[in-house]
């Protein structure tokens, strides 16, 4: 499971669905932002040093994780890379289905070194038709349905994924070759009748007749995890980027438990995609931090990417963080920490760790979390509307909006934010266009605007207490009636404590029957154990089977994958006295009890 949720008072559940401080109008859904439902669990596990990789840091291994993808035949499968040192000499391409799973960001690693070429690391790259299909109708705010053509009724099929777009407006003062369709939608078809499309989303913005509002069929990638590992760039290209990660034309793919270490490019990027999420990882540094290129970024929206779900990251010395730009919309980045900005230019702490950098990405939402700086600049033209910032902390430079070039940015959301710092030409809220929603923003101690202090939203894309909300105290801790510069996030916590940044397992796990249940019998022995003690299955287990340890609180302390046979000998010398939870995974059935040491 991707999250458990705990219960709360059903005054705070009320709280969240009946949201009003910002009007519908000026909203969009964000619930259904990220991977929908629970990360699939692949029953086939295959492990890469049986194809031959060594993990001495010394040797390619590139030829045995491309082997050990390619044994699955677009099977849907688990490529489990163990702790070691991968060197990785060029880019791999990652089919739909296959899960690339690490021991965890402290043991396995994964170094690029790609002899200077300006290539990806890993590359989740689907394709789009180049077909371009009019829409005669129903492109309007809110709409699932759109009309086409008769003469084009049988385009399209129940299933398909569609990028929507249409030409650029007026808004577009600093125009760009890879720009030229910046408002678009990528979405899913559910029902088809005659010439009417059913899309599985709300529209997010209205579309002009007079913009040529058409359809492309997309073949994305889908169903790809990259999982508890640590990247890192070796190499530096003379020119051009490359980024760790790529998602192009891809959809319900995730990241999570990783730790990248240096970029090219932006460590994830992700372009003409719908509900991708990136969780419980650790992002930061790069080899230059100009921007060209996204040099020095760590995670980027790009294209018409949208439901993509960024939450419970920490982000360290990068140009830009967190970035949405060419009509990215419809994303959430919430619970991230980002310290230490850095760019090229003088003063250079002043990137902005949350950044909107024009050609109109909009309805995007950046609720919880704490940064440095929030930077909405007019390098590329204007975002577009409905971007909504909700219970931020700037605690740097805050929130600056840069002064337009011919068209400024407008219709913005900023409710419940923070900006403490009361150091010379910090803690600012400067604002430039017009039709703004503000209420209740804590800057350098005084509500602005003037009588708005009470902030009893609590969240816009969470009908709960998120699962991750560990060791961080009251739920929601920035914004009114919090004082300002006070309370904090886990993913800071995680930071300031040392130790595992990254989250590679978030579920909670924190009940188990008393004894070891189901079809199979199954036992644990002894129980309660001093040294150890032997997990074991009566009859031999068909395939391979996986084994964690959780100690009460629901942390994960050990997990093992790809272990044959019928037992598993548990070592237990460094465990605390206590209670624990076990969980063994089988193709058919997952286990839990309770195990005790003394």
């Amino acid at each position: 499971m991707k999250k458990i949720y705990y219960p709360i008072a059903l005054l705070l559940f009320t709280l969240y669905s009946t949201a009003q401080i910002i009007p519908e109008a000026n909203r969009v859904d964000w619930s259904g932002a990220g991977y929908p439902g629970d990360f699939p669990e692949p029953v086939s596990i295959v492990n890469i040093m049986d194809f031959g990789a060594t993990g001495d840091g010394v040797t390619d291994d590139r030829a045995a994780i491309v082997s050990a993808i390619a044994s699955f035949s677009n099977q849907p499968g688990v490529v489990f890379i163990p702790a070691g040192t991968y060197k990785v000499s060029s880019s791999i391409s990652i089919p739909s289905a296959i899960v690339l799973r690490g021991e965890g960001a402290a043991s396995t690693y994964i170094k690029f070194d790609m002899g200077g070429s300006a290539i990806n690391g890993f590359s989740i790259a689907g394709s789009i038709n180049g077909t371009e299909i009019p829409v005669l109708s129903g492109y309007t705010k809110n709409s699932t349905q759109l009309v086409i053509d008769v003469s084009n009724e049988n385009f399209f099929a129940e299933g398909d994924y569609v990028e929507l777009r249409q030409s650029n407006g007026t808004w577009d003062t600093n125009p760009a070759t890879w720009a030229t369709y910046s408002v678009g939608q990528i979405a899913k078809i559910i029902a088809i009748a005659g010439t009417t499309l059913t899309l599985d989303q709300q529209l997010r913005i209205d579309y002009d007749a007079a913009l040529n509002p058409h359809l492309r069929k997309l073949t994305p990638k889908i169903n790809v995890g990259i999982e508890c590992m640590n990247l890192e760039r070796v190499d530096e290209p003379v020119s051009g980027a490359g980024y760790n990660i790529l998602f192009a034309n891809a959809a319900n793919c995730w990241v999570k438990g990783i730790e990248s270490n240096k970029s090219v490019g932006s460590h994830v990027m992700i372009e003409a995609c719908t509900n991708i999420e990136v969780r419980g990882s650790y992002f930061h540094d790069a080899f230059t931090y100009d921007g060209t290129g996204t040099r020095g970024y760590g995670v980027t929206l790009n294209n018409h990417s949208g439901l993509c779900l960024i939450e419970n990251n920490m982000f360290r010395h990068l140009r830009h963080a967190m970035m949405t730009k060419h009509g990215a919309n419809g994303n959430v980045f919430g619970y991230n920490y980002s310290i230490e900005p850095f760019r090229s230019e003088t003063p250079s702490n002043a990137g902005g760790d949350i950044s909107l950098h024009g050609h109109f990405s909009y309805a995007n939402l950046f609720e919880g979390n704490i940064v440095q700086n929030i930077m909405i600049d007019h390098y590329w033209g204007p975002s577009g509307p409905y971007n909504t910032f909700f219970r931020n902390r700037g605690e740097l430079y805050g929130i600056v909006m840069t002064t337009d070039n011919g068209y400024a940015t407008n219709m913005q959301n900023f409710v419940g934010n923070d900006c403490p710092n009361t150091g010379l030409f910090m803690g600012n809220y400067v604002l430039t266009g017009t039709g703004h929603i503000q209420h209740g923003n804590n800057i350098r101690g005084t509500v602005n605007p003037a009588g708005t202090s009470s902030v009893d939203d609590i969240s816009y894309y969470l009908d709960d207490e998120p699962g991750f909300w560990i060791n961080a105290g009251t739920y929601p801790s920035i914004g009114y009636p919090n004082a300002g510069n006070t309370g904090t996030i886990p993913a800071k916590v995680r930071y300031l404590a040392g130790g595992d940044i990254t989250v590679c397992n978030d579920e909670i796990i924190t009940s188990a029957d008393d004894d070891f249940t189901g079809e199979q019998k199954f036992m644990v022995f002894p129980n309660p154990f001093r040294d150890g003690c032997e997990l074991r299955f009566t009859n031999e287990v068909n395939g391979t089977f996986g084994f964690a340890l959780y100690d009460v609180t629901g942390k994960l302390i050990i997990r093992k994958a790809n272990l044959k046979g019928n037992n598993y000998l548990l070592k237990t010398e460094t465990l605390e006295q206590g209670i624990y939870i076990a969980e063994v995974t089988t193709a058919d059935e997952v286990y839990r009890g309770r195990v005790m040491k003394r």
